[in-house]
């Protein structure tokens, strides 16, 4: 059986968009020979329009273009995603199967998931279950939705236990070939040093799912067709990743970011499947569909970045004028006192390289102005703290400014402008970052990117980064002679230790043990003399990163919807 898998970037909300495309897509896959056509989860109203959901208009909405594409199929079935009231006043996560102008069968969504940035029990019922199989060209068809996938208890290894398995009872009921659609965010694995893997260490998303679809396709004897969705949501990212597992492990499919139509074939063997990606390689596609669609879905045409002459603005502006092309994105340096020349010099350099429009505006007055309101109440103050953050925040004033400024909207050809954060994730853990000064923006690419994974997105941008950049000690200038590893720690060993804790997960009484398995030597002494200062800032920052803009998810665990810390928890 030859079938299409629709790997679409559906719009939230935007029923009638979705359903022309998929409309489309269905018409291009009968036009080429399918003999069945899938789409994603929630294909339709999109996933995951969260409290959007409760509004009845757009329940009827999606219903009326449910019922439309149903009238359109033909004798290829076209299977996708929706969603129907359930009696509780929730909504049922259903799969639609429609053939010769009817909807033939209704499967509905088993396990919800409630974990990291899922939460589908406040939206969803589940279904009892077991799913009827269909029958189409002489198989016996299983279909399932996204966590249905998941419920194998000895093939999953987080910490959910549903007390189910909707693949196990849909082989048991004699299934020929498993259908599954699902909204699979994708992200790189929990961090390490190069050449360093322990043990302990979260894979990527794409290599657990790879030892998923291996794993149920041969213990089950049965194909298993993996559809899901692509773009950007908020904070979440979907990579796709469609595609055909058989029994003996061969593997069909697109690679990643592909949108369109996926190919496969029951009667193809596959072949060897490696999800292995160059960390550099991925970020640069990831971050730059989120940033992409991010403006896009939001209406935001052009962006402005502070170029400090630093690694993480810098990517920050070559991914920007990478994505939405150089004439859409203002790159602003913004000296004080302690801003040397080499960073006033690389920022302009930066700028060049990248054909972006280039402004340096005088932050020292700001900066003047606020010292001197403080000195008429506080005579003698001496430099401190304050200072320094007041620097960044007469920065962060002046690039919100920029961003209405009339000038500049007739520069970048539009008065849809807004600034993009430029902290990475080593800064946010540890709270070295300025509230309302450098954690401005209206999202952060490399949020969730720490210092170690920046500079592999530097590499992979080549020479859109001058080599200064990639040269010269990170320091916030904001005092005489700073540096940002004096400040916190080395960011080898920074991130060592982040990569534990944050994104593996790792018990805090056992970091200290771990970290022998990505340290050694001094790094490895100085991290353990480092590990209880860091976790103290951790946790003692909570509530400035509550206040950051969202970021885009590219770790196992990211900072925002999926990690919920309370501020006042002891």
């Amino acid at each position: 059986m030859r079938i299409a898998l629709l790997q679409l970037n559906s719009r939230l909300g935007d029923p009638e968009a979705n359903g022309r495309a998929l409309e489309t897509a269905y018409a291009h896959a009968v036009a080429e020979g399918a003999d069945l056509v899938l789409s994603a989860e929630l294909a339709l109203p999109g996933y995951l329009a969260e409290d959007r959901m409760w509004e009845p208009g757009l329940w009827r909405r999606v219903e009326a273009e449910g019922r439309r594409l149903a009238s359109l199929a033909g004798q290829v079935p076209l299977v996708f995603g929706t969603h129907s009231p359930a009696p509780s006043r929730r909504l049922f996560n259903e799969l639609w199967w429609c053939q010769e102008g009817r909807l033939r069968q209704v499967v509905r969504k088993r396990v919800l998931p409630a974990y990291d940035v899922f939460d589908e029990g406040r939206y969803f019922e589940p279904d009892p279950g077991p799913q009827p199989l269909v029958e189409h060209r002489g198989l016996r068809i299983g279909l399932s939705i996204c966590e249905d996938l998941w419920a194998d208890p000895g093939l999953t290894t987080g910490l959910q236990r549903y007390g189910v398995d909707p693949i196990q009872d849909l082989a048991g009921a004699g299934a020929d070939l498993i259908l599954n659609a699902s909204a699979s965010p994708g992200f790189l694995g929990s961090y390490a040093p190069p050449g360093r893997r322990p043990p302990w260490a979260t894979p990527s998303k794409a290599a657990q799912r790879k030892r998923l679809l291996q794993g149920l396709a041969a213990k089950h004897g049965r194909p298993v067709v993996y559809a899901s969705r692509i773009g950007a949501e908020s904070w979440l990212l979907f990579d796709g990743g469609s595609g055909l597992m058989q029994p003996g492990g061969g593997w069909q499919g697109a690679s990643p970011f592909h949108e369109g139509l996926v190919w496969v074939d029951t009667d193809s063997p596959g072949q060897a499947w490696d999800p292995a990606e160059p960390e550099g390689a991925y970020l640069r596609r990831a971050l730059g569909m989120g940033l992409r669609d991010n403006l896009r879905k939001q209406g935001l045409e052009a962006v402005v970045v502070g170029l400090s002459g630093g690694i993480d603005s810098a990517v920050v502006a070559a991914m920007a004028a990478e994505t939405l092309g150089p004439g859409q994105v203002l790159g602003a340096a913004l000296p004080t006192r302690y801003t040397s020349g080499e960073s006033q010099a690389l920022a302009k350099e930066q700028a060049l390289r990248l054909g972006i429009p280039f402004l340096s505006l005088d932050a020292e007055a700001p900066f003047t102005g606020a010292v001197r309101a403080l000195e008429g109440v506080f005579p003698g103050r001496a430099f401190s703290l304050t200072d320094e953050n007041l620097q960044s925040r007469g920065r962060g004033m002046l690039l919100m400014a920029l961003s209405t400024e009339p000038q500049v909207q007739a520069r970048l050809g539009t008065d849809r402008v807004a600034v993009l954060n430029t902290g990475n994730k080593s800064e946010a853990a540890t709270g070295y970052f300025t509230l309302y000064g450098d954690g401005i923006g209206a999202f952060g690419i490399l949020g969730d990117c720490l210092k170690a994974r920046v500079f592999a997105l530097a590499r992979e941008l080549g020479e859109a980064i001058p080599r200064g950049v990639l040269e010269r000690k990170p320091t916030a200038e904001l005092a005489p002679g700073q540096s940002d590893e004096a400040s916190l720690a080395p960011y080898r060993q920074l991130d060592a230790i982040l990569g534990a804790i944050l994104e593996a997960q790792v018990p805090e009484e056992e970091v200290e043990a771990c970290l022998g398995d990505v340290l050694e030597g001094q790094d490895l002494s100085e991290a353990r003399g480092h590990l209880p200062r860091l976790l103290r800032l951790l946790r003692a920052t909570e509530f400035k990163r509550r206040q950051l803009p969202f970021n885009l998810k590219v770790s196992p665990k990211a900072f925002g919807h999926g990690r919920r810390i309370p501020l006042t928890a002891r």
